[in-house]
């Protein structure tokens, strides 16, 4: 089964191909608009749609694309913002621990740091996604309305493309703005515009009910970023022998 891009309904299915080079794009019974405009665009227009949070492109990507490479935005979005948050921490001089020296300025030696930030990046986003999860599962429980077609995987998927709007973030990196963090805080704001558009696609709910639903995943990641997996400060602006020194105290 396929999915209506307007309004979400299911239909049997999205064009007839009558010839090698035509076919016809078919209307959606409930609404009766073209169930799918997407099939002959250019994946560029698509594009531009998902970055203007335009509720049809999600449902055409996540529905009707055929798209399975999921788990390579999930290394890319891990990737990239791991190295965001150690090329920006390595930096900063505010760090120091009385006992160790500076080391070389050389980033390349401070890669043992990169990893661990990884690490915590990917325990962060991982709560992020399951705390989303669990809390749509119990407000249907509670509150009931859950759609036919809603999957966890769905969700999962949903919450990776519109997580993927963090990597933005590494512009920054090109053109040196004068305020990152200034810069992030937009970026963010967007990146949780994006999480409501993708989320009230596969859950069909409104933004009362999306932001209910991102709250808590919004709660977990922030948890376990500050409590959880904490990365010592020394880890970021030192070499490989700090980082081993570091971690087993």
């Amino acid at each position: 089964m396929y999915t209506c891009i307007k309004c979400g309904a299911e239909v049997d299915e999205l064009y007839r191909r009558y010839s090698p080079s035509v076919l016809k794009v078919l209307k959606c019974d409930k609404c009766d608009s073209i169930a799918d405009k997407y099939i002959e665009y250019d994946p560029v227009i698509l594009l531009v749609d998902l970055v203007l949070l335009n509720k049809s492109a999600y449902r055409h990507l996540l529905y009707n694309s055929g798209f399975k490479s999921y788990w390579k935005l999930i290394v890319v979005l891990l990737l990239g913002e791991s190295f965001r948050i150690w090329s920006s921490s390595a930096t900063k001089d505010s760090f120091q621990l009385p006992e160790v020296h500076q080391a070389d300025n050389d980033v390349f030696e401070r890669e043992g740091s990169f990893y661990v930030i990884l690490l915590h990046t990917t325990l962060s986003l991982g709560a992020f996604v399951c705390a989303v999860i669990g809390v749509t599962e119990l407000r249907w429980i509670i509150l009931g309305g859950k759609p036919k077609k809603y999957r966890a995987l769905d969700l999962g998927r949903a919450l990776t493309v519109g997580g993927c709007a963090k990597l933005l973030a590494l512009l920054d990196m090109v053109w040196g703005h004068i305020s990152p963090h200034h810069h992030y805080a937009l970026i963010h704001g967007y990146t949780v515009l994006c999480l409501l558009t993708a989320y009230s696609v596969v859950c069909e709910s409104g933004r009362s009910g999306s932001l209910v639903g991102l709250a808590g995943g919004l709660f977990a990641y922030g948890y376990v970023a500050s409590n959880i997996v904490g990365i010592h400060p020394a880890l970021i602006n030192y070499d490989n022998a700090t980082v081993v020194k570091v971690l087993a105290q």
